[in-house]
């Protein structure tokens, strides 16, 4: 539980709201999970901890992290399976919903500056933003790299998934999507009491062995 001036903090972000009676479906019903929602202990599953993210992995499975080698500051972490990968990062978020609708319409916006296109189409977790983005070849030849973008809100936190490669091109969870929904589905969240300002990024912590990959 955060203390009084944790709740101060995240509380000044947060907006007042008033039920109508009516509730969207939850996003997280079957998962990503808070670490209050669930007793890791209760069972035998391997699970990988990478600080405030918890993650099981798969066969096949490969795990990178994204940070400065020389710091040891760990800002992401890709998921990687057959052509396709999903990149994670954690964010603070206010106690209230808002923050990841708030961040669709910024990633929709900064694509278009890109000279790309982003929309909102229905996903697995809510709301997804599907976009593409122009970039150029080896040779100088036109690209464009294509990405499914998840954000789901916890308490006080959220989740953000880039859906990539071969995944990030298929619709709902069809294949190969489906692995990485599940996957995406297990992972367990554990942020920490300190005080944010919701959109602030929570860095990730080195399991023993690894190391990070600018």
């Amino acid at each position: 539980m955060s203390d009084a001036a944790n709740e101060e903090l995240d509380d000044t972000f947060d907006d007042e709201i008033e039920g109508d009676g009516e509730q969207d479906l939850d996003p997280r019903a079957d998962g990503p999970f808070d670490f209050d929602e669930v007793d890791l202990d209760a069972d035998e599953v391997e699970r990988i901890e990478f600080g405030p993210l918890v993650i099981t992995p798969f066969d096949g499975l490969g795990l990178q992290l994204h940070g400065d080698p020389e710091t040891g500051v760990v800002r992401a972490l890709l998921a990687a399976y057959g052509e396709s990968g999903l990149e994670l990062a954690l964010f603070a978020a206010p106690r209230s919903d808002g923050l990841a609708d708030e961040l669709r319409e910024e990633t929709i916006e900064e694509a278009t500056q890109a000279g790309g296109h982003a929309e909102l189409a229905d996903g697995p977790f809510g709301p997804e933003v599907r976009r593409v983005l122009p970039m150029e070849g080896p040779e100088g030849e036109q690209l464009f790299h294509v990405s499914r973008i998840w954000l789901v809100e916890g308490p006080r936190w959220l989740l953000r998934g880039t859906l990539m490669g071969r995944a990030g091109m298929v619709e709902g969870e069809a294949e190969p999507a489906d692995v990485f929904v599940e996957f995406f589905r297990n992972i367990v969240v554990k942020r920490d009491d300190a005080p944010r300002v919701p959109g602030e990024l929570i860095h990730l912590a080195l399991p023993q062995g690894a190391a990070p990959q600018g």
